[in-house]
């Protein structure tokens, strides 16, 4: 029966995308193709206008970013056709180090219309680098933070003890909800650290992962574990068997790991305690340096701003257990903050509006133990 009523809701919710073209693109105003001309291409911008997926060019993939930077920059408004949801959001990931204006980030925050945000100091150097800054932004932002513990970008091919003990003395003193991303698989990006090897890797069947969660299990909060597709057949059973280890213990996925939506069910599907983060999902993540990991990556949910029906269906089978969010964590991408929620808010406007609402925010609110105002 279930599965019947998520199959008339796939009809029902699917018939209007790619049905002759993009609402967004099919009446844009001068300035709009213009702006978008100039960062797209107009080759792009011409297929999008005429319906078409535009493929995955450097342009192609970055389009619908792009649309979203322009209406926002030209402050025009959506087409009533597109579906935007406009209710309470929760941040359930962000980052942020000393790299960052940290005032200004909130601002952007705030100017976004976010309620709530998750937010976890970036330690590049050593442990603890950026948690007391962090601190004092939480505690001049108490209305809006949710601090996570930091994370830590040194771990080697285990987590190590000092790492653990470091973050159980934080969550006891500061009473963090969380702990931010352990970096299990990382691989390079174009705009970060390059490694010989091409990746960051922990490797998470190692001791060091049980002898953490043995501690953190107790304390009831989740843990964000980063990884990505890339490498299936090394990290898959990896990965499945840690979640199955650990049955009382919720697990927050990153970026659905940029899987595939098959990829995205079959983790949601076999692990009732994983949860799945959508940031940047809406559009390709076409950032690896090495092209052989990018053609692993699943699809973007977004072409022409209309929700692909693959991920429609995804989003409406697993609507408990999937987190709106955005990551931002660089410079360049809080000083994109605005454009990102927009993107998010687009995803989740062309959801049914319970689904919508559960992934917007109250699933965040039930994982953290924290409710929007």
């Amino acid at each position: 029966m279930k599965r019947f009523v998520l199959s008339v809701l796939f009809v029902l919710f699917s018939s209007s995308v790619f049905a002759d073209s993009f609402p967004a693109y099919s009446n844009l105003s001068p300035a709009m193709r213009a702006c978008i001309s100039k960062k797209a291409g107009r080759d792009v911008l011409a297929k999008l206008e005429s319906g078409l997926d535009p493929g995955d060019s450097s342009g192609a993939v970055k389009a619908d970013k792009f649309y979203a930077h322009c209406l926002l920059k030209l402050n025009e408004k959506l087409p009533e056709e597109v579906g935007f949801y406009a209710g309470p959001y929760f941040d359930a990931m962000s980052q942020i180090d000393e790299k960052v204006r940290m005032g200004r980030a909130i601002e952007r925050v705030r100017e976004a219309g976010v309620d709530k945000l998750a937010l976890f100091a970036r330690s590049r150097k050593k442990l603890g680098q950026n948690e007391r800054a962090v601190l004092r932004l939480a505690a001049d932002n108490n209305d809006l933070i949710i601090l996570g513990a930091p994370k830590y970008f040194r771990h080697k091919k285990d987590i190590g003890n000092s790492y653990s003990s470091a973050m159980l003395k934080g969550i006891e003193k500061h009473g963090y909800k969380f702990v931010g991303e352990i970096l299990y698989t990382h691989g390079d990006k174009k705009s970060g650290a390059s490694y010989a090897s091409g990746e960051r890797y922990t490797d998470p069947s190692l001791p060091g992962t049980d002898r953490f969660l043995s501690r953190l299990e107790e304390k009831n909060i989740p843990l964000m574990t980063h990884f990505e597709v890339y490498a299936p057949d090394r990290d898959f059973h990896r990965f499945h068997d840690l979640y199955e280890r650990w049955p009382g213990q919720i697990f927050i996925i990153p970026h659905m790991a940029f899987g595939s939506p098959q990829q995205v069910d079959e983790f949601l599907s076999r692990h009732d305690n994983v949860y799945m983060t959508m940031s940047k999902k809406a559009v390709k993540m076409d950032n690896f340096r090495d092209s052989d990991k990018l053609a692993m990556t699943g699809s973007a949910m977004l072409v022409g701003l209309s929700l692909k029906p693959e991920w429609l269906e995804i989003l409406i089978k697993h609507q408990d257990r999937i987190l709106a969010a955005t990551d931002a964590h660089m410079k360049k991408l809080w000083s994109e903050y605005p454009t990102h929620v927009f993107l998010s808010r687009v995803v989740l406007g062309q959801l049914p509006k319970e689904v919508a609402q559960k992934i917007a925010y109250k699933n965040a609110e039930r994982v953290y133990g924290v409710k929007i105002q």
